[in-house]
């Protein structure tokens, strides 16, 4: 029975991890900075690990990481956050001494988690986006901010959850802003703004030899913040048109392992237009898994077995959310909450935490909120825009 080892045991996408591979035989440990996991109280968990903060403690994280792999020899590491992964691919060769995994290379993931350098991928495979500068300094945008087009996006080069983004209506706000972001986010770009419109993702996974092995494309429909945050709710959708675009976009980097490419549809001509590649897991994970597209097992196949066959076909129409907070976050802050569709108390809307076939995960949350209530640091992220 192969053992996995899934870091960042907090988020939901972990748990969607831990029950698939549990589900189907593999032992899934997972690991945080804390005990109290949704991951760690599923039945499907076979232990958890708690570890030094990797932001905080680095070098003991690392001594932790290299410690724990040797002495308990993994079959395979699945590190489903940004930090985790960025550590596996500066200390590759000594993890792959001890374990197996299936992520892109360094320079890969360097070219597409930065939105700057995303951006000239698409421009390169002919993939529609918007349009996007990077000026030099606050000195260099004073020059161009009369001879721009409002409003405008000034938009961090590496973030994630909408953080750092903000929309300007002229040129002093964008001069004043852009001094601001750029304390937190040196040298952000500025971006063609869009009118809101539907969003999509694209979820793909690639083989060793860096061929095509699965897709799944879902439709966001809410988001908290409202207008511009991550997606609360997800229905699945069939559009082979953007995995052809997506697919594209990707020849122009090798790859292996799983991605995101999120795109959303510009009112104005009706074209989906690239907006970011997240080159690893993404929270929404158990929407695909519900639709029949099991990236967790399909990934663990493809890293252990060498290959997998393709799987391209899924259930279209079904809808799954992340109840806690998200989605009641946006209730709260929708003032169309009347109007949401799907309604708020929908049944047949599946949910990411809670399950009647695997509880015990919603008690974790519980835990996890209980116990970061006083974490300042997570109230600070969790607000910071």
């Amino acid at each position: 029975m192969a053992s996995v080892l899934i870091t960042d045991g907090l988020l939901r996408k972990s748990l969607s991890l831990t029950r698939s591979l549990g589900s189907q035989g593999l032992q899934a440990y997972t690991a945080d900075r804390t005990r109290f996991t949704p991951s760690a109280f599923s039945k499907y968990s076979a232990g958890a690990w708690v570890h030094p903060d990797p932001v905080e403690q680095p070098e003991a994280y690392a001594q932790w990481m290299f410690k724990t792999l040797a002495s308990q020899r993994f079959d395979l590491l699945i590190p489903s956050d940004d930090h985790a992964l960025e550590f596996v691919l500066a200390h590759r060769a000594a993890v792959e001494a001890l374990t197996t995994v299936l992520v892109p290379s360094q320079e890969s993931y360097n070219q597409t988690s930065d939105k700057y350098l995303t951006m000239q991928l698409a421009e390169k495979a002919g993939v529609p986006h918007p349009q996007t500068l990077w000026p030099v300094d606050a000195a260099e945008v004073e020059q161009l901010a009369p001879n721009l087009r409002y409003p405008l996006v000034i938009k961090p080069r590496k973030s994630s959850g909408s953080r750092g983004i903000r929309v300007v209506q002229n040129a002093q706000e964008l001069c004043q802003m852009y001094r601001q972001i750029e304390v937190e986010y040196p040298r952000p770009m500025l971006q063609e703004f869009i009118p809101a419109g539907d969003r999509f993702d694209v979820c793909l996974l690639y083989n060793r030899a860096g061929e095509l092995r699965a897709s799944f494309v879902q439709k966001e429909l809410r988001h908290y913040p409202v207008d511009i945050g991550p997606s609360t709710v997800q229905e699945s959708v069939w559009m082979p048109e953007l995995v052809e675009l997506s697919v594209a976009l990707l020849q122009q980097v090798p790859w292996q392992g799983v991605v995101e490419v999120e795109f959303m549809r510009d009112p104005r001509d009706g074209v989906p237009k690239l907006m970011e590649i997240n080159p690893r897991f993404w929270n929404s994970l158990e929407m695909a898994v519900q639709a029949g597209v099991d990236f967790p097992y399909l990934l663990c196949q493809a890293a252990l077995g060498g290959d997998v066959n393709a799987v391209h076909q899924y259930e279209v129409g079904r809808i799954c959310r992340n109840l806690l907070p998200s989605d009641i976050l946006h209730v709260l802050a929708n003032p169309l909450r009347r109007e949401l569709n799907p309604p708020f108390w929908a049944k047949q809307v599946r949910d990411d935490i809670w399950s009647r076939h695997d509880p015990l995960p919603t008690l974790g949350f519980a835990l996890a909120v209980a116990r970061l209530l006083f974490d300042r640091k997570v109230w600070k992220m969790m607000f910071k825009r």
